[in-house]
């Protein structure tokens, strides 16, 4: 067996050895540089005002959505708290409902994913009723879609 083929068998297998035990003592804060991308889909409601932390404020209208990717940092500090405000009509001042409530923390991660080396997808969905998650973009409505959240008047 050359050198080489030698050297490579043992980087491969020091790194095997290190991932499968790197997996068993993991915390529950996602690792430093995994991708992940958050999608927010209004499904049905007239008009709604999404503003998460740093991003600023965007209106979607039914049928749009807001999209962002991005990779953890170091600290594991990539929080995204939004704030919802539901218009019932293009010329209303006064929202109908709001809400305010994380679309990205620690306990989110454990459901959008963890992988390092793909993306992990965080998709929520607005409808009358509420804020649904899902992992998956496997078409509205099915079982892959959870409610998470409801709106609550401010």
């Amino acid at each position: 067996m050359s050198l080489l083929l030698k050297l490579s068998f043992c980087v491969f297998f020091v790194f095997h050895v290190f991932g499968i035990l790197s997996a068993h003592t993991t915390p529950p804060s996602s690792k430093w540089l995994e991708p992940y991308r958050i999608t927010i889909t209004n499904r049905e409601v007239p008009q709604v005002v999404v503003g998460c932390d740093d991003r600023g404020a965007e209106v979607i209208h039914p049928g749009e959505s807001v999209s962002w990717k991005f990779r953890m940092d170091f600290y594991g500090a990539n929080k995204y708290n939004c704030r919802f405000y539901w218009f019932e009509g293009n010329n209303s001042v006064t929202p109908r409902e709001e809400t305010t409530f994380p679309v990205f923390d620690d306990e989110i991660i454990k459901l959008c994913g963890r992988s390092l080396f793909s993306m992990n997808r965080c998709y929520w969905s607005i409808t009358r009723i509420g804020f649904y998650f899902s992992k998956i973009d496997a078409g509205w409505p099915n079982d892959a879609w959870r409610i998470m959240h409801t709106w609550r008047f401010e």
